[in-house]
């Protein structure tokens, strides 16, 4: 049952960054989109997911430029491993949308910032579910106008939303419960699944992105020398076990999808045409790159004590 607990967390954890990553991101169902796709897509994302949560656990990644940079390895490991996006518009693509969008959104905002909205209680909860659900519905217009996209009805939308919430929902409440704190898995357990990644990166991402093999390596070595610092700096903590928020907390993540639903009817209402991608790329890419570096500065120029939790 402990096994059994700790996968399912893993698992869970996984779901959450995919629900940002994924769900989100395309905001609707897709026509090459099947149940088999969905349920690999989870797998992928609990694999990258738990490298980066033993990033955290080992390095004591408590600071938010920590937790940005093992978001930075979660985003890259995604987008420029085990798909080549990362390298289909350089520089650019170095920053969307693995640091402006797994590190920033799925990471930063997903995984951390609703999570301890959900601890300080339902109000704080609410709060920051409401405006991801502005924001996911503003995104979800542009894909009206997107050569791929299409426009889904009102009724697709909501029930695609409400579904991806829900599951979010369940998610949260198993990784908040079941997860341990501080996560630190069995060395070998990392190593294997280290090792799967690399031979993945050797017969598939550089044979199909040659630059991968250039780009790829550096940029994951400058992580992990900065973590590495991190862990130097960052003080041994008895980390007292934080109870987990209240079921009824969990119930403010419904404000997404109504928020979501809300903003898409009216533009739909209104016959709205707008690139609302455009706003989320010209904020969150500079500040993808921004992020990294700041983030890289001050974990090397803060001396023991002094990390910002």
């Amino acid at each position: 049952m402990r096994i059994l607990k700790y996968l399912l967390a893993i698992l869970a954890a996984g779901f959450i960054l995919m629900l940002f990553s994924e769900l989100l991101f395309w905001a609707r169902p897709r026509p090459g989109d099947s149940l088999a796709g969905w349920l690999g897509t989870w797998l992928v994302y609990s694999l990258t997911g738990f490298i980066m949560l033993s990033l955290v656990g080992y390095f004591r990644a408590r600071s938010i430029w920590a937790l940005f940079l093992a978001g930075a390895a979660f985003g890259w490991l995604t987008e420029g491993l085990v798909v080549q996006t990362a390298y289909e518009d350089l520089p650019l693509s170095l920053s969307f949308t693995g640091l402006a969008w797994h590190a920033l959104i799925s990471v930063l905002v997903g995984w951390r910032a609703l999570r301890v909205a959900l601890r300080r209680g339902w109000r704080p909860a609410l709060g920051i579910s409401t405006l991801i659900g502005l924001a996911y519905g503003l995104w979800a217009i542009h894909w009206w106008l997107a050569p791929d996209g299409g426009i889904s009805s009102i009724c697709d939308f909501a029930f695609y939303s409400l579904i991806a919430t829900i599951l979010g929902m369940g998610a949260y409440i198993l990784a908040d419960r079941w997860l341990p704190q501080p996560f630190l898995p069995n060395c070998w357990i990392v190593l294997s699944a280290a090792l799967l990644l690399v031979a993945y990166f050797i017969f598939v991402t550089i044979p199909a992105a040659p630059l991968a093999a250039v780009i790829l390596p550096p940029l994951l070595l400058i992580i992990l020398l900065t973590l590495r610092r991190n862990r130097r700096n960052e003080p041994v903590e008895s980390e007292a076990e934080a109870f987990p928020p209240p079921l009824a907390n969990y119930l403010s993540l419904a404000a997404i999808p109504a928020v979501a639903v809300a903003f898409y009817a009216l533009a739909a209402g209104l016959g709205l045409r707008w690139q609302t991608n455009w706003i989320l790329y010209l904020i969150t890419t500079p500040v993808g790159f921004g992020l990294f570096v700041l983030s890289i500065w001050n974990i090397w120029h803060r001396k023991v004590g002094n990390m910002n939790h």
